[in-house]
């Protein structure tokens, strides 16, 4: 009945929302208020993916649905399949014709059933494992796509002023045409190319739409609605320098999810074949995990390295344009060229700012590889 009574909270307060996956009482007023709101904030990416998410419901309920009808350990799960295969010979019928055919079919299933009772390595603990893996991996896949909407909003502003200058030059060409320093063809030329420009524009916008509704659609809005969607927290670029690669690999072997799993398996494994299997298998898994981290703390550190770089050329581009301020006030420089070098100073910003984005995602990739999600295969 508790339950059930958090369903009806919910949908009162968040109709536009699917109902969440824990009861009423697991979380305070104020925590329900602000997962429900019409705000999606980078830092509730984990919780909406747990409470709205539809994978991560139907993986909790066939979860449960695996304990209800098998049990919890490898010995419960024996018994089941073995009760199911008793069950299908109990209901065999012992007539000749069809019903032989029918008992033949009933014995094989039987057989099947013994058989996985004696193969299984499974129990609700893998199963959990495996779900959890699942969960974490959406919620990594929701946040690099939340940078990427930030990413594709400072793209789209990087092809406008890409635009502006195509535009500029087009105004150029056709001043260079009355001038008789230009062909009519270069006009058309730099016509074709803002109109291009414009094309891409489009597309771009066309991405960014598409990335926001799966974004959305993960946290548990529908792809029609239009929630605000928060900033992107800011680096404390201090956690990249503290990073201690060794002991973080060590961390990743522990919360490993494949790597958990082979060891739920190899002890439930009886047959020495099996365990001997299981053995090399996660002895690979170890190698494969501690060089994922690396690689990833490698990715991590070029990331910063390309941000460092980008902001040194924003501020180098700054400087050129309050030179050409200078110049133009000064008479020293045509408008056109002023104006291509304020353009040129927006270009590096809003590389910088995508630099950033990067760095902020490759930052989020280590840590989950660090978490559970280094691949281990």
């Amino acid at each position: 009945m508790v339950v059930a009574g958090a369903a009806a909270f919910l949908a009162a307060s968040a109709p536009m929302r699917l109902l969440a996956s824990s009861p009423e009482f697991s979380k305070s007023s104020q925590e329900w208020e602000r997962l429900k709101d019409d705000v999606l904030e980078y830092e509730e990416i984990a919780e909406l993916i747990h409470e709205y998410n539809v994978t991560v419901q139907n993986n909790q309920y066939e979860y449960n649905e695996f304990i209800k009808d098998y049990g919890r350990t490898k010995e419960d799960v024996f018994d089941a399949y073995r009760k199911l295969a008793d069950e299908l010979e109990a209901s065999m019928s012992g007539e000749d014709g069809m019903g032989m055919v029918s008992d033949l079919q009933l014995e094989l299933q039987a057989k099947q059933l013994r058989e996985q009772a004696d193969d299984n390595l499974e129990d609700s603990r893998i199963y959990y494992l495996n779900y959890a893996q699942a969960e974490a991996s959406l919620v990594l896949s929701a946040q690099s796509k939340f940078l990427s909407y930030y990413k594709s909003q400072l793209e789209l502003a990087s092809a406008r002023q890409q635009k502006k200058v195509l535009e500029n030059s087009y105004t150029l060409a056709q001043t260079q045409l009355q001038a008789g320093t230009a062909t009519q063809a270069e006009v058309l030329n730099a016509q074709e190319a803002v109109q291009e420009q414009e094309k891409f524009i489009a597309e771009l916008e066309q991405q960014m739409e598409n990335t926001r509704q799966s974004l959305i659609v993960m946290c548990g809005w529908k792809g029609s609605d239009h929630p605000q969607i928060g900033d992107v927290p800011e680096i404390d670029l201090s956690v990249i320098q503290a990073i201690d690669l060794e002991g973080d690999q060590q961390l990743a072997l522990e919360n490993n999810y494949t790597l958990q799993v082979n060891k739920r398996k190899l002890e439930n494994a009886k047959d020495a074949d099996n365990q001997a299997k299981i053995k090399k298998t996660i002895a690979s898994n170890e190698r494969q995990i501690q060089l994922s981290v690396s690689n990833a703390w490698q990715s991590l550190q070029t990331a910063r390295r390309s941000y460092e770089q980008a902001v040194a050329q924003k501020n180098l581009e700054e400087q050129n344009v309050n030179l050409s301020a200078q110049k133009w006030n000064a008479g020293m420089i045509t408008r056109y060229e002023y104006e291509s070098a304020q353009i040129a100073a927006e270009t590096k910003e809003i590389a910088a700012q995508t630099a950033l984005l990067e760095l902020k995602e490759a930052l989020e990739t280590y840590q989950w590889n660090v978490n559970g999600l280094a691949s281990a295969e």
